[in-house]
């Protein structure tokens, strides 16, 4: 895995981090203290906001 430096204080992160967040430029103690730099996307789920609702509430049987 390549090593990369965070990009606020310089410090290599640690590869157990970007194997969870590969996408991440910053290491925990920075991310802690300053905020993530993972931005997500919200994601089109493929229905229409009321089924999604009775699925989330739907119990097993």
């Amino acid at each position: 895995m390549e090593k990369r430096l965070c990009q606020l204080c310089g410090k290599e992160i640690p590869a157990a981090r970007l194997q969870a967040l590969p996408e991440t430029n910053r290491c925990v103690d920075c991310a802690r203290l300053k905020g993530s730099d993972i931005k997500r996307t919200r994601r089109e789920i493929g229905m229409d906001p009321d089924t999604y609702q009775d699925l989330l509430n739907a119990t097993r049987s």
